[in-house]
């Protein structure tokens, strides 16, 4: 688990004048004042945090990417013999960008002040996940830090690849769907209104399809501060509600139950538990502790209570197997592997040949996927457009045979 308290947030300045904020581990003021003392810095102001806070408070987010080459660097220097203190000074040095230096800094400071590189990356929530703390500590408590750490880039760099490839995959969709809404409303609020002032004047008989259009058309135009409002008061009530605990539960388990979509994020829920926990039981962290990082780290919370039922079934004697199957959630094929690596034990093994299972299985279903849902979407584009547009031109077609009879 990380370590929360005692830490101190603290205002010092160095021999320059200049101003430094940070956090450390200290069992008291007087050791945290000494300990500043030591790395050149005099307390200013100091104050004890409880609760787990960002150090870097309203800015950006340290991107992946960033991460990623902290991690291979790290553990290059870490390989060729450099001490980890040594290891850190070089990276901040190296370090571009500026908030993860700082964030860097104040590891290092945790470290000279006694605290383990595990305990000084987990002050940083925001920016150093559970899996990755935990997966530290596991290689600072059996000395293969080297080890884990190129486990750690191989795992980053799949989830970079992960959601990579989501992103590229619903670019297309995301903008063909704008534009249908974006032509929806143009068409029903500017474009129709005005043949349906030609519509009116020619007092004829109209077509169904006509009336309907004319009907949503005028409602449209008639109410549209309305349904604005309606809109942005249903979008703010799905928000609120998916912050709470139920709501959140509700609409990640909608999620998977989802058509077309439902599969590809059960495999991808799926593929991320695997990563998950097969990372750190090769690390050296026990399965109880394993799944008690993976629970916090599932992004989907329906999951995430699913993981939590199997680690309480785990605790109390059952098998991982047995917990998955139950759950209803994971392919059988990782039930039958995890089950075969229980037997054999060699579940952290068999977890990392079915990770390599879905290295390949998820891309190839996130492409399944969108070049379905890229014809659907399509599909919708041609029903309401052109279905909107060929009932103007019935109506038009009756209007100039109406007056042709007429003449």
């Amino acid at each position: 688990m990380r370590w929360v308290v005692p830490r101190f947030a603290y205002v010092a300045i160095d021999d320059a004048g200049r101003r430094v904020k940070g956090t450390l581990i200290s069992p008291s003021e007087e050791v945290l004042k000494k300990s500043l003392s030591e790395m050149g810095l005099y307390l200013l102001s100091t104050r004890v945090v409880k609760e787990r806070k960002p150090l870097l408070v309203g800015k950006p987010k340290i991107r992946r990417r960033d991460i990623i080459n902290f991690t291979i660097h790290l553990r290059t220097l870490i390989s060729a013999g450099v001490p980890l203190s040594q290891g850190l000074t070089d990276l901040v040095e190296q370090t571009e960008n500026r908030h993860l230096k700082e964030v860097l800094e104040d590891v290092q400071r945790n470290i000279q002040a006694g605290a383990s590189f595990s305990d000084a990356l987990g002050l940083h929530a925001d920016v150093f996940s559970d899996t990755y703390v935990n997966i530290v500590r596991a290689g600072e408590a059996t000395g293969r830090l080297d080890q884990v750490l190129g486990d750690l880039v191989r795992f980053l760099e799949w989830n970079e690849e992960l959601a990579s490839q989501i992103r590229h995959a619903t670019i297309y969709p995301s903008i063909v769907l704008t534009a249908v809404v974006g032509l929806t409303i143009l068409l029903f609020t500017f474009v129709f209104p005005r043949f349906i002032v030609i519509f009116e004047a020619a007092k004829v008989d109209l077509p169904l399809p006509t009336k309907i259009v004319i009907w949503v058309s005028t409602f449209f135009k008639e109410n549209i501060l309305t349904i604005l409002v309606a809109l942005l008061f249903s979008w703010a009530a799905f928000f609120l509600y998916g912050r709470t605990e139920r709501g959140r539960l509700v609409i990640d388990r909608t999620k998977l139950r989802l058509p077309v979509v439902g599969d590809l994020m059960r495999k991808i829920e799926a593929s991320r538990f695997c990563h998950y926990l097969g990372l750190l039981l090769r690390s050296g962290v026990d399965t109880s502790q394993s799944l008690w990082v993976v629970e916090r780290v599932i992004k989907n919370r329906f999951v995430s209570s699913l993981v939590h039922q199997t680690r309480e079934e785990v605790t109390a004697g059952g098998t991982l197997s047995d917990s998955l199957r139950k759950a209803g959630v994971f392919p059988p094929v990782v039930i039958r592997m995890v089950a075969a690596g229980e037997s054999s034990g060699s579940l952290d093994e068999t977890l990392e040949k079915v990770s390599e299972y879905f290295d390949r299985e998820v891309p190839l279903a996130v492409r399944r996927t969108f070049a379905i849902l890229e014809p659907l979407v399509i599909l919708f584009l041609a029903v309401v457009v052109l279905g909107a547009a060929l009932s103007m031109f019935l109506a038009l077609y009756k209007m100039v045979g109406a007056l042709s009879v007429g003449r």
